[in-house]
């Protein structure tokens, strides 16, 4: 009996470290968000007042008509544009390439999907490669076009887009192709209507990195393009760090308005996100 109670009470410290290991995250990644909202809405002065008013002041919505007046919804255009782009194109690419690297056998076949996993870091430090990248697009004369911030972007994400597709069509049965060519049917057909509704939630996953990597991209599109009809969502956000000093108020209000579409993404396809990722972690 008081080794029961003793499994009990261990059991019971567990989900209390738990908890608060949780909380403490929740914590530290949605109090800036609140606070940024709220300073959204606070006049210049409440923003400065200290100590600092939390919920202690009257709502103002004049730093988002000042973001909206200065072209704030064209820019969000711009990065809708840009991700729609990049996660059409890149799923596609991803998921023919994936599907290539699972089903057909071809010399250097591992080490092409080596090279793959090695770009896979190119995703989040991208930075790395944009002077070469924007010598060759000028001297190419691909920079500052409506296609130069898509073609980058997709490029950037694309190998971590084949390996969460590659590791779920792993996943999927062989037989099905097997029974699929015996029924006389070609591989274009097993991959379009049989492969891909298969992978749907890798599919999505993948898709969601893709957006990720392109609405929140930066330094890139910092430099890759300077016109302002091609200027995405994020280098507006920059432009309230001014010269002479930060623009809080239109600063957070742009920056509420950018991370609506990530919020309103995850929170409908947060399952989508979670079986992709592990749907192919058990092949059979």
């Amino acid at each position: 009996m008081e080794i029961l109670n003793k499994k009990r009470n261990n059991k019971v410290f567990l989900v209390i470290i738990e908890i608060l290991i949780l909380s403490l995250f929740l914590t530290l990644n949605i109090v800036p968000i609140i606070w940024g909202v709220l300073t959204s809405i606070k006049n210049p002065r409440d923003i400065a007042a200290f100590p600092p008013k939390i919920f202690n002041f009257v709502p103002v919505f004049d730093h988002y008509r000042t973001v909206i007046a200065g072209g704030l919804f064209r820019s969000m255009m711009v990065s809708v544009r840009n991700s729609a782009v990049t996660i059409v194109f890149g799923a596609l690419i991803a998921s023919v390439t994936a599907f290539g690297f699972d089903r057909y056998r071809f010399k250097g076949r591992k080490l092409l999907f080596f090279c793959v996993i090695l770009g896979i870091p190119l995703s989040v430090g991208s930075s790395a490669l944009l002077i070469p990248n924007y010598l060759y697009m000028v001297k190419m004369g691909l920079n500052n076009r409506i296609f130069t911030l898509p073609i980058l972007y997709i490029t950037y994400n694309l190998p971590m887009a084949i390996w969460i597709l590659k590791g779920n069509i792993e996943a999927i049965p062989i037989s099905i192709d097997e029974s699929a060519r015996i029924e006389g049917c070609s591989d274009m057909y097993i991959f379009s209507h049989l492969i891909l509704p298969l992978a749907k939630p890798a599919i999505a996953a993948a898709s969601l990195f893709l957006f990720i990597g392109s609405w929140n991209e930066f330094v890139t599109s910092s430099v890759m393009v300077d016109s302002p009809h091609l200027r995405p969502i994020q280098l507006s956000i920059y432009n309230y760090l001014g010269f002479f000093g930060r623009e809080w108020g239109p600063l957070t209000a742009s920056a509420t308005i950018a991370i609506i579409p990530i919020l309103i993404i995850f929170t409908f396809l947060s399952k989508l996100l979670i079986s992709g990722l592990t749907q192919g972690s058990v092949k059979g």
